[in-house]
Formats: C-alpha cells, structure tokens, sequence
C-alpha cells in the first residue's frame, strides 16, 4: 500500500487565500441589512393602493376597525350592527372571513365568549352565546329546531315632523304630526283633523280637497305656506309597528329637529308630498351616529332618515 504523503506547505492554499481565490471568480455577494430591508418594506406598503380589505370600513381610513374612534364610540349594540353590516367577523374583526371561518382561539377578555370584547354587552350576542347545557337534549332526544326571530323590516327612520296648520286667515291652530314624502303626488290631509279644524272643502272629480296654511312647529317662527291638500281615510297611521330604541337625536340640539321625537310610534295626520317637497327641501345633512341613517335639513329642521341596519344577508 502506498504511504499517503502530504502536499508541500507552499503547494496548499491557506483559508485566508483560498477564500480570496474563490472570491476573485465569482460575483461578490451583496451583504443584507435588515433594519434596511424593513425600512424599504414600509415604503413599499404605504405607496400601495388602499384595498377595502385594509381600510376601516365604517370611516374608509387607513386603521383596524378596532382602532376606529367612531367605532369606539358607538355603544355594544351598534358596533355588533356595523360588524354585521360591514362584513367583518365579530370574533377577531377582521374583514377577509365571517365568524364561521374564524381561527382565531382568542375570545371576550371579560366573559371568555366566543366574541370580540368590545362586543361584549351587545343584546344580539344572548341568543347566540347560550350554555351547551341549554342545548343538550334530555334522554338522547333529538332537540326541537328553534325559530329564529323574525327581521324587522321597519327598523327605517321615515322623515317626519311636528308642524302647525291653520285655516287661511284665520289664527287659531293646531299642531300634527307630518310625514315627507316626496313619492305622494299630492299632500294628503286626515279627515278626523280636517273635521276637528272646521276647514272648508270643495269638491273636484268626486275628491274632496281643502286648504290651509303650514308653519313651523315653533310659534316664534313666521315661516309658512299655503298647502291644497286631499282629504283621506287613509290617515292617521303610525309610522312604526314598535317605538324604535336607538336614539339619532342625541348630537343635535332640540330645536334644530323637526320632530322632537322621531322615533316615536304616534299617529301621522298629514303628508306632505312632491307638490311642496321643494319648498321644504335644503341643502346638508349630517350623520347620524346609528346604521345609515342621516340627518337632512329642511325648512321644518332636521328629518331622519335611513335603517338602522341592514337588510338580511341572504
């Protein structure tokens, strides 16, 4: 067997050499910088363009939902509907899946619930949120399926108004309740406060018509306007078939509104219609602070108008 003999000293590349020589023919390789290669990532996000999936959908600004100040603001039982109503899981709050696909294992920090903490207190969490207990069927039986609670479709703010009306040239007046409705051809009057003002009728194609004045519900107010109205049975009716809970009126003062209380169930006696909706008609409104609802200015003041949430998903 041949001896194994060492390579000569001077024939062997030393390691400072050898990395020298390798380096000589091949590209050098550029040195990384993390602290700048995050640097050039940030840049690169903020000049991205803004995705709904990124911005808050209830201010389009570019936060979380969850750091949204209008958001922090809303009480449990708003935030629940704008959830809903934005497409967002009210697990997490996230916008790319609903809280079916949700896989986060982090729950309420106060009730330990399968919801997000600030949706804790929100009443639309009760029915879902029950004890497994309440669930479990007695002897192995088959539970009984639970119907779900019908959707109020009347959960909408009508624009309505507390306005003053009175015979032509006559001083003594009354005060009712008034629905705008711009989709009325005409102005419609209720024949219980026609016959309760003592007004004068004529008859024109089988119709009974009168006419009066319409002023603001503010005696201090000198505004008013001369208004034909058809004489119905169809009025009064209330607006609502329940009082509404949540409250629009809370960020405007009492006599900017044209109805002091909008979402009251009383009865409506008359409607104002397209033949006077551009008299009453001005520009701005504001948000209301509930679903979609918005504050309208008109001459009357402030009508509400808009649901509260949204229709249903299906």
């Amino acid at each position: 067997m041949a001896a194994y003999l060492p390579r000569p000293e001077d024939e062997r590349p030393q390691g400072k050499e050898r990395r020298h020589r390798d380096e000589r023919g091949a590209e050098p390789r550029p040195q990384r910088n993390p602290s700048r290669n995050r640097d050039r990532d940030h840049v690169d996000r903020r000049g991205r363009p803004t995705f709904w999936q990124y911005s808050c959908g209830l201010c389009q600004d570019d936060h979380a939902l969850s750091t949204c100040r209008r958001f922090r603001d809303q009480t449990p039982y708003q935030r629940y509907e704008t959830v809903e109503r934005r497409g967002y899981c009210r697990n997490c709050l996230a916008r790319s899946h609903l809280a079916p696909d949700c896989q986060s294992i982090a729950g309420c920090r106060r009730c330990e619930e399968r919801h997000h903490t600030l949706l804790h207190g929100a009443p639309q969490l009760e029915n879902m949120e029950r004890p497994a207990d309440d669930f479990a069927p007695a002897n192995n039986a088959r539970p009984a399926p639970t119907a779900s609670p019908p959707f109020k479709w009347d959960l909408v703010f009508v624009p309505t108004a507390m306005v003053r009306i009175a015979e032509d040239g006559v001083d003594t007046w009354a005060t009712v309740r008034a629905l705008i409705n711009q989709s009325s051809t005409m102005s419609r009057l209720a024949y219980s406060t026609f016959r309760r003002l003592g007004l004068r009728s004529c008859t024109y194609q089988g119709n009974r018509f009168t006419t009066f004045r319409l002023m603001h519900r503010s005696p201090n107010s000198n505004w008013a306007l001369k208004i034909n109205a058809f004489i119905t049975d169809a009025l009064p009716f209330r607006p609502y078939s329940d009082p509404l809970l949540e409250d629009p009126t809370r960020d405007l003062a009492q006599d900017t509104l044209a109805d002091t209380d909008p979402r009251a169930n009383t009865s409506i006696d008359l409607e104002l219609g397209a033949d006077v909706y551009p008299r009453l008609q001005r520009d701005g409104h504001v948000f209301a602070g509930i679903g979609d609802v918005n504050a309208f200015q008109t001459t009357l003041g402030y009508v509400f108008v808009g649901p509260i949430r949204n229709m249903p998903r299906h």
